[in-house]
């Protein structure tokens, strides 16, 4: 009991701390948009004396467009490649787009779908499948505000500003961070770090809390650390919980055989931070074929994941999950898996960490593990 008043005490006291003029629950969703159409191309072709001893050539193309805001979502992706190598040709088109879209505003209420298409030279047809589903809840992502505290944190350690940014600069901070795809789908993967970092940058300006003109050297090794994970890991952050049920129904299949039933899925999702620190995840999922044996046949998945991140270079993370499956007229299959790490950021790209597990499978004997990881960034 001694020791679990200590680890409470010590959450109250690291909550202190790190105390923000923003919390994870003020996060609000940025509108982002972006288009992407990419195309390239190789040939190759060598001939010695009169022979021919290769011509081969390939092409691919890349379509992304995408909008994404708390309210609606779509994403539309395209992909093909092809070639000759010979007298042999080869092909892949892949094809989806999913849509996701609160039925009011105000209220919680959802629907979503998707449909994947892929043709091939070795299919005898387009394989599609198509998902369709509801749900009610909200459940968001904010782990760009996450890293905006603490790009914040190391700024004030470092002298770069005089006092906690205002909470309307750091969403803005967390808006752009959230937007890295639509910034690297602009301006290229090569040069799209410039433009974000400088966006980011004008926030902190917009404060008034910079001791100098700009950021300097130090804010900009500061901000590549943490968004780019250099010595130190940012978890995610998530908060509020949905629930949804969906079914997955395969329309063709690649060698025109018979498509088989539908499949009935049911999820639920709850994340609640308890400071900037610290955070518990829950999920479950049930899944059901929708035929003779829906109900008879069940699997079922559900965990939950503890985040302690003792500080920005030592992270603990535990985690549990629990398994059935039953299929029909069988006797269940059960699984336990607990799992336990400390992961330590060192300086000079040195990155360790001690890992334990605990397994127990039906039928079959427990395993416990234990393991020791060491790695270095050489660049």
């Amino acid at each position: 009991m001694r020791t679990f008043h200590l680890f409470v005490f010590v959450l109250i006291i690291t909550s202190a701390i790190f105390s923000q003029n923003v919390s994870v629950t003020d996060y609000k969703v940025a509108v982002s948009q972006a288009t992407t159409f990419r195309a390239n191309g190789f040939w190759n072709w060598s001939q010695v004396g009169d022979s021919v001893y290769s011509n081969n050539a390939s092409a691919n193309l890349i379509f992304r467009k995408f909008y994404t805001s708390l309210p609606f979502a779509w994403f539309f992706n395209a992909d093909a490649t092809g070639g000759r190598d010979g007298s042999r040709t080869q092909y892949d088109v892949k094809i989806d787009g999913n849509i996701r879209k609160y039925i009011w505003d105000k209220k919680d209420w959802f629907g979503f779908s998707g449909v994947n298409l892929e043709a091939s030279k070795d299919f005898d047809q387009v394989a599609s499948n198509m998902t369709v589903g509801a749900g009610y809840g909200r459940y968001i992502n904010a782990t760009a505000l996450a890293k905006a505290v603490r790009i914040e944190e190391h700024l004030l350690k470092d002298n770069v500003i005089t006092d906690h940014l205002p909470k309307g600069i750091m969403i803005n901070i967390a808006n752009i961070i959230e937007r890295e795809d639509e910034y690297r789908n602009l301006y290229g993967s090569e040069v799209y770090e410039t433009q974000w970092f400088a966006d980011i940058e004008k926030e902190i300006q917009a404060s008034g809390l910079l001791r100098g003109s700009n950021i300097g050297s130090i804010g900009i090794l500061r901000m590549r650390q943490v968004l780019f994970g250099i010595n130190e890991r940012v978890n995610q952050r998530f908060y509020g919980w949905d629930i949804s049920a969906g079914a997955l129904f395969t329309i063709t299949t690649p060698n025109k055989s018979r498509a088989g039933s539908p499949n009935l899925t049911i999820n639920g999702r709850y994340s609640y931070p308890f400071s900037w620190r610290t955070q518990l995840n829950f999920d479950a999922g049930i899944f059901s074929p929708i035929d003779s044996s829906f109900a008879r046949e069940v699997t079922v998945n559900t965990g939950f994941d503890f985040i302690y991140e003792l500080s920005n270079r030592i992270n603990l993370l535990t985690g549990y999950r629990f398994g059935i499956f039953k299929p029909d007229g069988e006797t269940a299959l059960v699984s336990n898996l607990l799992n336990l790490s400390f992961l330590f950021y060192i300086e000079n790209n040195i990155y360790f960490g001690v890992n334990a597990s605990y397994e127990k499978l039906s039928r079959s004997p427990k395993q416990m593990k234990t393991s020791l990881t060491l790695s270095y960034n050489l660049f």
